[in-house]
């Protein structure tokens, strides 16, 4: 009967440790996710190079570049010409690419030129649904043709080779938003004329825009050129990592409607602050503060894992925050500016935060899966008698 007994524990415990096995090791699919923009979240265009030579272009959000049009657009929002603003939204570009280039493939497709519009290997012909969707070779969206995002995440079209739409073509929304839509062409991108276009398109080769174009979005090549002619590109309002409902115009502070768009004009940034105090608030978030006082309640906040690298950033008002999701318990470099909006002023010295070798900074505990495997591991190996 113990014998009995003993192969059933035995039996039930080879059931689990399978179980377990296939719950740990199986490998794992991750969904796409949306990068944080940082200073390139408010910007409609932004490129080294902006050409405009006809009248009837309106950005309905930032504008930024290093060689400006012949013919100014609307610009409801700030024109940013080569100020230090305009040279972190760069940064902040190149870092948000870097992210959407290093997901995995949630489907790729077979290699060669992909017209989004007709093809039938992904899925429903038009219809698309959250995923990173990868192209080896050229993309578009041809014959004037639609395709439909359907359902609420997270949407990443990459390609090695150009991305072009047909004129009158239509990106539209179901359930999906302007604001975790990415496009990012390893060639130039060009949209057809009286087309309709929805998303980010991160392209430094280059993003020529047809005429009578309607864009919500933004048009990030800072490093390339940007033409335009007789179109609308409007910018959404969204969070810092994408996921908003909004399709309002702009988040800058300045608005206009004049052909002669407002120049972000910074004023001297006195003062550098100090970080003060910090504390871990959790695993993956740590408090800080900093003063003192000088005139200005607005900063940037930069931080990563290396010192130098500054891979996130983030704008507070007023003088301390929580920096959160951040790598679970790793200490975490981090430096702080004053802001006008135009123009950082200097950093204060970057901090090592999160650290134990800091009062109260510590790690805080958490339990591995590979923790629970092995004391269950432990467990059946000590059925014996």
């Amino acid at each position: 009967m113990i014998f009995v007994q003993y192969f059933k524990i035995k039996a039930i415990a080879s059931t689990l440790v399978l179980l377990l096995l296939l719950v740990f090791l199986s490998p794992l699919v991750y969904a796409a996710t949306s990068p944080t923009l940082g200073f390139a979240n408010t910007f409609g265009i932004l490129s080294s190079t902006y050409t405009n030579t006809v009248g009837g272009t309106t950005i309905n959000g930032d504008l930024g570049y290093t060689t400006g049009p012949v013919t100014a657009p609307t610009v409801n929002g700030t024109t940013h010409g080569a100020d230090s603003v305009y040279t972190q939204a760069g940064l902040d570009q190149g870092t948000a690419l870097a992210n959407l280039n290093s997901q995995p493939c949630t489907f790729t497709f077979a290699a060669g030129a992909v017209d989004l519009a007709s093809d039938a290997t992904h899925g429903t012909v038009g219809v698309y649904t959250p995923g990173v969707y990868c192209i080896t070779g050229s993309a578009s969206i041809g014959g004037g043709g639609t395709i439909t995002l359907n359902g609420s995440g997270a949407y990443i079209f990459r390609m090695t080779g150009a991305f072009n739409t047909s004129a009158g073509s239509i990106v539209a929304l179901s359930g999906a938003s302007a604001c975790d839509t990415w496009w990012t062409p390893g060639g130039a991108t060009t949209l057809g004329a009286n087309s309709t276009f929805f998303g980010t398109d991160i392209d430094a080769s280059g993003i020529t825009i047809g005429n009578a174009v309607t864009w919500t979005g933004k048009a990030l090549a800072f490093g390339g050129t940007i033409s335009t002619a007789s179109d609308t590109i409007n910018v959404p309002t969204c969070s810092s990592g994408g996921s908003s409902n909004s399709s309002a115009s702009s988040n800058s502070s300045s608005s206009g409607t004049s052909n002669a768009p407002s120049v972000c004009k910074a004023a001297v940034i006195n003062g550098t602050p100090r970080i003060i105090t910090s504390r871990r608030i959790s695993s993956d978030s740590i408090f800080l503060d900093w003063g003192p006082y000088a005139g200005r309640d607005s900063f940037v906040v930069e931080y990563g894992t290396v010192n130098g690298t500054w891979s996130y950033n983030t704008k507070v008002t007023g003088f301390s925050t929580t920096l959160k999701s951040l790598p679970v318990n790793t200490p975490i470099w981090v430096r702080v500016a004053a802001t006008d909006g135009c123009a950082i002023g200097s950093f204060s010295e970057a901090k090592l935060l999160g650290s134990p070798l800091f009062p109260n900074a510590g790690f805080a505990p958490h339990t591995s899966s590979l923790d629970i495997f092995s004391t269950f591991t432990h467990w059946f190996k000590s059925l014996t008698f």
